[in-house]
Order: C-alpha cells, then sequence, then structure tokens
C-alpha cells in the first residue's frame, strides 16, 4: 500500500488553494505552496531551490452544475 505525501494532505484540507490557482500549476513543499504558475518548467525551477515539490495541476472549473 503506498502511503499519499504530506503535500497531498494539506492540499486536500485547504480547499481554497484550488479557487486561488484555478487553472494553474502548484509546487507545494511542506505545508506552503512556494511556485505556481501556467509553465510547469518553470514552476518546477523554482519549487526545487525549496526542496522536493509535490506539483499538481489544479483544475479550472467553469461551471458548477447543480442537482
Amino acid at each position: 500500500m503506498t502511503t499519499l505525501p504530506q503535500e497531498f494532505n494539506w492540499y486536500v484540507a485547504h480547499p481554497e488553494i484550488s479557487a486561488r490557482y484555478a487553472g494553474e500549476y502548484i509546487a507545494i513543499v511542506g505545508e506552503a505552496v512556494v511556485a505556481h504558475g501556467k509553465d510547469l518548467k518553470f514552476v518546477l525551477e523554482e519549487a526545487r531551490k525549496h526542496g522536493k515539490p509535490f506539483i499538481h495541476k489544479v483544475r479550472r472549473v467553469d461551471k458548477e452544475l447543480v442537482v
């Protein structure tokens, strides 16, 4: 069984991150977003300055479906 990284658990516990960085790549180290943007290469380069990052592409939600 694989355990999820600490950074993933922190991301899931903070849904406001998705709203703030919609449509962007984010890099998380520990409990902080250390880099973000639309250019994955840039985000990786910046994030590696802070350690081994967890990288995630935040989906953009254009519309909500309410049933």
